[in-house]
């Protein structure tokens, strides 16, 4: 049996419609296709606008850029006279993080809860008071990842921080929901990646998604070098008008990258989009299925939380961690491809440098005690029975 962590979804007809755009179109740059595409995700989504970037690391990084522009830098949106505090998770991906220490946020982790991966209650309680003692006014963001498909609880973190920005993470949790709305839709802005292994693909590309039109344009111009002309005519006019004695074509109001996707990939996110639903559908079946087999076994492993979850793969978080190392040789044996709970404990990566990543109990338990295989629509009734024996066997 081969289990891989994905199979190809782009289709041969998909490929047939991405070529016969190159034979008939001109232009393969961000241009009109890709707006096309950012108007059908924001509607699938929910939101107002919808930005189309070239990875998903690259919309966190324009994500937290914009905001700390427009909220808390010199100007006139100038609020707060130091960095902006935010709330991370102690386990989650690499370009969750690393955007904050390039920007200057003041970051504060937290530890996760096993059973949803939202952040731990607790914890969030601890960071609450700390923030108290050092005489600080509170936290200005809460990052959130909604960790491999399992929505994060958005009434707890309210509950604790109920005047704080959300920012939402989203990578591989397209179409997860917390009590009935999709996640990407509760903060002021989100961010989605579209790389060939998640739920759906352009190959490379990512999405930031908001219903802040300010701050929209403000991405719009830092996503193409921080150019007015990439803002929409209205405010490029408004824009121009500030700056008489510059040409408007090279007219610079804000720092900027170069982050822009192009056409074809658009084209082939709008065929993908239109088969995400139906791929969405048979994860959450497949997951169901696949924590039914692990409740055969309870002492041995803890499960994930269903409702809402998308899931973008299927998590094994053993109990022993012996058992978990014999378990994952088992498989990788009979053709099932396996991956660490992303990073583990992301203290413990020496980009972080974190001093005490023991202290963050239940990362920790991930990073010792749980693995992942792949779940997809490609994922068979066949493939998870025998999922089943290869567990009782190890066992």
């Amino acid at each position: 049996m081969k289990w891989p962590l994905m199979k190809n979804s782009i289709s041969f007809d998909m490929k047939k419609i991405m070529s016969e755009f190159i034979y008939d179109d001109v232009k393969f740059t961000n241009g009109e296709r890709v707006k096309e595409f950012e108007k059908e995700w924001a509607d699938w989504v929910g939101t107002d606008y919808a930005l189309y970037v070239n990875s998903g690391g690259s919309a966190n990084l324009l994500l937290l850029d914009a905001v700390m522009e427009k909220y808390w830098k010199d100007g006139k949106n100038y609020k707060l006279a130091r960095p902006p505090v935010v709330l991370a998770p102690a386990c989650t991906w690499g370009t969750t993080i690393a955007p904050l220490i390039q920007l200057g946020y003041d970051i504060r982790f937290c530890d996760i809860d096993l059973e949803t991966y939202s952040f731990c209650e607790k914890d969030m309680k601890r960071i609450k008071d700390e923030l108290e003692k050092e005489g600080k006014l509170g936290l200005d963001v809460v990052w959130i990842t909604h960790l491999l498909g399992s929505p994060c609880n958005i009434d707890k973190i309210k509950k604790i921080f109920p005047i704080t920005m959300i920012l939402e993470d989203c990578c591989e949790s397209h179409g997860a929901t917390f009590d009935g709305q999709k996640v990407g839709t509760f903060g002021t802005g989100s961010t989605f990646s579209f790389y060939f292994g998640h739920h759906m693909t352009t190959i490379e590309g990512g999405m930031i998604n908001t219903n802040d039109k300010d701050l929209y344009e403000l991405m719009r111009m830092k996503r193409s070098h921080g150019l007015a002309r990439e803002s929409s005519p209205k405010t490029f006019e408004a824009i121009s008008y500030l700056y008489p004695d510059l040409d408007e074509r090279f007219l610079f109001p804000t720092t900027g990258y170069n982050l822009r996707n192009q056409e074809l990939n658009a084209v082939l996110g709008m065929e993908q989009l239109k088969e995400l639903d139906k791929w969405i559908d048979i994860r959450k079946n497949n997951l169901t299925i696949f924590n039914n087999i692990l409740r055969k076994f309870t002492d041995q492993f803890h499960t994930v939380y269903e409702e809402g979850n998308s899931s973008f793969a299927l998590a094994f978080v053993c109990k022993d961690k012996t058992f978990k190392i014999e378990l994952e040789k088992h498989l990788s044996k009979n053709g099932i491809e396996t991956r660490p709970f992303l990073v583990g404990n992301i203290l413990r990566q020496p980009f972080i440098k974190h001093n005490n990543p023991e202290s963050f109990s239940n990362a920790e338990f991930l990073h010792n005690n749980a693995f992942y295989i792949g779940n997809n629509q490609f994922v068979s009734d066949k493939q998870l029975n025998k999922l089943e024996k290869l567990i009782r066997e190890i066992i």
